[in-house]
């Protein structure tokens, strides 16, 4: 089962890059996948003597057969597609009012998500020069934290579509500012949803992506983000660089082997086997006692969703039972329904991006939501469950209708302004 992962990550990996194909949420979906199925490749997880996991023949045949569905819809998509409509951006004619209607996303967007971190700091000021990652997560202000950097990603999404550059700057401040904190969250979907959408407008763009060495040079910054997850910016005032150096280091003494030992891959990939070594099953169950999750104000209702991690990572995973290791969707698929599972989820969540990646060209007006979208589905998905990925929705579209409102309103209030204006005269 080794070599029929490791062919179907390569031969992937050649029709990602060597087909004449843009650059889209499917390759993000294939290439984050195989960065957070690093470790199948060396064969093993350890984070300690305590804990290490070995892959087996069963933990190869999940992942393969979630690479092989997802190529294979890749592959059906691109041969079905009109070739030429998929390699150039769709020609469509936009609404002229749709860039107005983004900038004032964007606004809204900037201004809600600084209101949103204020809030969060407010609650404890000294926490932007705190360098214990878990005070952090652990601040009791984590809800408009969350929101904040939602907002935020629709803003840098709605300021680069409507090329209001004063708007977009605003919004990667206040990215930067999240990310000082401690939250890479906010940039990296951002990050991803601007290259793709480039992709699809810039032919120069386009060609760049074609191009090797920027292959290798994403490949190798994707690796050196996971591997210093832990690192944040306020560390380097408070350590100084030289303590983060040990990177290059390590690398030199322990090889890749050991970088790798470290990096964010390594808990989604420890709760994946452990998981698969315990024998957990929880039936499809599991995933309709997830849907809660797309409720508001869940918490203060009192309602409490059990996510893949909390039937792994404390029953099984005792040397840590207070150290939250992310989820594995492979995982809880698996425990859900065995393979038939695997392949029923598998199948959907491609089809899902497919339907979006389409849809997010026609429908202009709301590119913000699917530019803010896809990149959690794509990327961040392999480190949550059925749980998480229906409160990161719910938290996506939640802010898009504030912000749409917002400009609706705004510009409703403009309009009679307007009309107040032409009347006096």
């Amino acid at each position: 089962m080794y070599s029929l992962f490791l062919l179907t990550i390569i031969a992937g990996a050649s029709y990602f890059i060597f087909a004449p194909r843009r650059f889209d949420f499917l390759t993000v979906f294939f290439f984050s996948g195989v960065m957070y199925m690093c470790f199948a490749i060396i064969g093993h997880v350890e984070l300690s003597a305590f804990l290490s996991y070995t892959y087996t023949p069963r933990s190869y045949a999940i992942i393969v057969t979630f690479f092989l569905v997802l190529l294979a819809g890749t592959i059906a998509r691109d041969v079905f597609a009109n070739r030429a409509a998929h390699a150039a951006p769709p020609a469509c004619v936009e609404d002229p009012g749709v860039s107005d209607h983004l900038a004032l996303m964007a606004a809204g967007g900037v201004l809600l998500g600084a209101g949103c971190i204020a809030i969060y700091v407010l609650n404890d000021p000294w926490l932007v020069l705190d360098d214990d990652k878990t005070t952090v997560l652990d601040n009791t202000g984590s809800r408009p934290r969350d929101y904040a950097q939602m907002f935020t990603i629709h803003a840098i999404m709605a300021a680069y579509l409507s090329r209001r550059h004063f708007l977009l700057v605003a919004a990667a401040a206040l990215a930067l500012f999240i990310l000082f904190i401690g939250f890479r969250f906010a940039v990296v979907m951002s990050v991803l949803g601007i290259l793709v959408a480039a992709s699809a407008r810039s032919p120069a763009v386009r060609a760049l992506y074609r191009r090797r060495v920027f292959c290798a040079a994403g490949a190798a910054a994707a690796l050196v983000l996971m591997t210093i997850r832990t690192l944040q910016p306020v560390d380097l005032l408070v350590d100084g660089p030289g303590e983060h150096l040990q990177l290059l280091d390590t690398l030199v003494a322990e090889g890749l082997a050991g970088i790798l030992a470290v990096n964010e891959a390594a808990g989604p990939a420890l709760v994946f086997l452990a998981g698969l070594d315990a024998g957990i099953h929880l039936g499809y169950g599991h995933f309709f006692s997830s849907l809660p999750s797309l409720l508001v104000f869940m918490a203060e209702a009192g309602i409490d969703v059990q996510t893949y991690n909390d039937y792994v990572e404390g029953p099984v995973l005792e040397p840590i039972p207070d150290k939250h290791l992310a989820d594995s969707n492979l995982g809880s698929w698996y425990a859900v329904g065995g393979m038939s599972a695997v392949v029923i989820f598998s199948s959907a969540y491609t089809g899902l991006v497919i339907f979006l990646s389409s849809l997010m060209h026609r429908a202009r007006r709301s590119r913000s939501l699917y530019l803010a979208w896809l990149p959690i589905l794509t990327f961040y998905n392999f480190r949550n469950d059925f749980a998480q990925m229906f409160f990161l929705s719910k938290q996506v579209v939640l802010t898009w209708l504030l912000l749409a409102g917002f400009a609706a309103i705004v510009a409703a209030a403009n309009r009679s302004y307007r009309r107040g204006l032409s009347g006096g005269d």
